[in-house]
């Protein structure tokens, strides 16, 4: 385990369940990992009855076995007359091959051996495929590109916490693509060299999560990541079957995340997959998983498998869809283990959704049959607005990596709590099947997790008067406008101007461009000597107002 302040021992540190064949990217050298705090309840490796099974379950002559303790996988297979295709001891199971009708009787009977045997259950991106910034305005909506960061508060609680790049969340997901929202963010990469050479994303819905959670805020380019300075950790699980998503979740509890997302769906409940899960929560990692997009009464697997029903306080979050307006997207599963909703669509249509970045080559999204809408920003960084619970899921993702940024001890059924406890509800309603908790609400879960109420500071300087100043002159006041950081404000700001000449108020044009407010007036035409005073003031959503004041003299024409 590598603790906060270890620093530079991060060059040499690869976990010892790391050491193996597994495919590994280089781990960034930035500051140290925190790992989370195991809970002091462990494991208990789950265990599956015998049951009967047609040949038909096993139609892809594929099936996962999870073995007891001390049994070596590999072996065990020769001796079944199957074929080993994946051992991964640290979860205690084998993927194998073999006929159907074998297959399916060996999982119809015991074997002091076995825990269990289950068909290799395949599954799918949790995004609507087919049913179709942060201050540019996306002109078919009317509000900003990336609106979703502003209806969860997202920006202002990030006024309080900047985030922790000692702080890693997980994502088993179709890998990651270099894209310039992701510069500087990834600590490293997993992948299985049996199936793929490279966490190499192709599909991109890997990269378009991961840019939700943690594209690079404050640079002056395309996205803001929802978890700040926190870095990310991704497993490419790819075919996304059962055995690599359990594979990703193990390899990414051992790499010390605090949170994994999982973006999938299964399409049936997986053994293997359990085990993983529970050897994540054992080791205090959150996950955050998609409730699906059947709009069915009931939750998806795995998030089915990691909230407790009825809103009970857990170490997992399933997470469905809302919209703009905060109701659920029409899309989104609904039942008894959801935890809360986020934005995952503007309106549940085809062409509004959440906006991401994606690579060069972006299958789910370019390919025909898809709806997501592509386009290209600045310096040739390629967007996608796409819906689907999917893309709720990393909002909260990097949330919870935010409020761990500022309490480390936290564990993660208490971070679990803040971010169900503080979700927006349309009422004082509890817990409910169709939005759980509530909408997320970033801003309340950083204020409740730190104390302190998420106001920010506006800051002008720099008041520059424009010359000449003769009566008839046009007139131009500037003065930068930033936050208390620093940082420009260029979204949300609202100027106004009080010119006064002789006693009297003048009409002006205010306006804010660049981080900077401007007023613009032009001076009587005529009349005796004067001194104009004016004061500039700027209000902005999250802070108090502030002003800057000006005076100068207007001689006789």
């Amino acid at each position: 385990m590598i603790a906060a302040g270890a620093g530079a021992a991060l060059l040499a540190w690869v976990p010892p369940a790391l050491a193996g064949p597994l495919g590994h990217s280089a781990l960034v050298a930035l500051p140290s990992v925190m790992p989370p705090t195991p809970l002091a309840s462990g494991m208990t490796w789950g265990r599956v009855p015998p049951s009967s099974e047609l040949p038909s379950a096993y139609s892809s002559g594929k099936a996962v076995i999870g073995v007891r303790s001390g049994v070596g996988g590999r072996g065990l297979a020769a001796a079944l007359g199957l074929r080993s295709v994946e051992w991964l001891p640290a979860l205690r199971l084998i993927e194998v091959s073999g006929a159907p009708g074998l297959l399916a009787a060996l999982a119809g009977r015991s074997d002091p051996r076995i825990r269990y045997v289950e068909p290799l259950a395949i599954g799918i991106p949790a995004h609507v495929r087919n049913d179709p910034l942060t201050y540019e305005i996306d002109p078919a909506t009317g509000v900003p590109w990336e609106w979703q960061f502003h209806a969860v508060g997202a920006d202002q609680a990030l006024s309080i916490a900047r985030g922790d790049p000692s702080i890693l969340v997980g994502v088993v997901d179709s890998g990651l693509s270099p894209v310039p929202d992701l510069k500087g963010e990834v600590a490293e990469t997993f992948w299985d060299p049996t199936v793929n050479r490279s966490a190499a994303d192709t599909i991109g819905h890997g990269t378009f999560v991961s840019s939700i959670i943690a594209a690079r805020n404050d640079d002056g380019f395309g996205l803001a990541g929802f978890c700040g300075a926190c870095r990310l950790a991704v497993y490419k699980a790819a075919p996304l079957t059962d055995v690599q998503v359990a594979e990703g979740i193990r390899t990414l509890t051992d790499a010390h995340v605090r949170v994994i997302n999982l973006s999938v769906v299964l399409d049936s409940p997986a053994q293997d997959v359990i085990d993983a899960l529970k050897y994540a929560v054992a080791a205090g990692v959150l996950v955050v998983a998609a409730s699906g997009n059947d709009g069915a009464g009931s939750i998806d697997f795995p998030a089915s498998a990691v909230q407790l029903p009825g809103g009970a306080p857990t170490s997992g979050l399933a997470v469905g869809a809302s919209d703009a307006k905060g109701a659920r997207a029409s899309f989104s599963d609904t039942g008894p283990q959801l935890s809360l909703v986020a934005p995952g669509t503007f309106d549940s249509s085809c062409a509004l959704g959440i906006i991401g970045a994606i690579p060069a080559i972006a299958t789910d999204f370019d390919e025909a049959g898809s709806c997501a809408v592509t386009m290209t920003h600045a310096g040739g960084a390629r967007y996608a607005y796409a819906s689907g619970t999917s893309f709720a899921v990393p909002e909260v993702s990097g949330t919870a990596a935010l409020v761990w940024s500022l309490e480390p001890s936290l564990t993660s059924v208490q971070v679990a709590g803040i971010l169900t406890g503080t979700a927006t509800r349309p009422t004082a309603a509890a817990w409910n099947p169709t939005l759980g908790w509530g909408v997320l609400n970033a801003k309340a879960a950083v204020e409740s997790a730190s104390g302190r109420a998420a106001v920010d500071s506006i800051v002008l300087a720099n008041l520059r008067v424009s010359r000449p100043r003769r009566p008839g002159s046009r007139i131009t006041v500037t003065v930068k406008t930033n936050w208390a950081d620093g940082e420009p404000i260029v979204v949300g700001a609202i100027p106004s101007c009080r010119i006064d000449v002789r006693g009297a108020v003048i009409q002006t044009i205010s306006a804010v461009q660049a981080g900077s407010a401007t007023c613009a007036f032009t001076l009587p035409q005529e009349g005796a000597p004067a001194t104009v005073t004016g004061i500039v003031s700027v209000a902005a959503t999250g802070a108090p107002p502030a002003s800057a004041s000006f005076r100068f003299s207007v001689p006789r024409r």
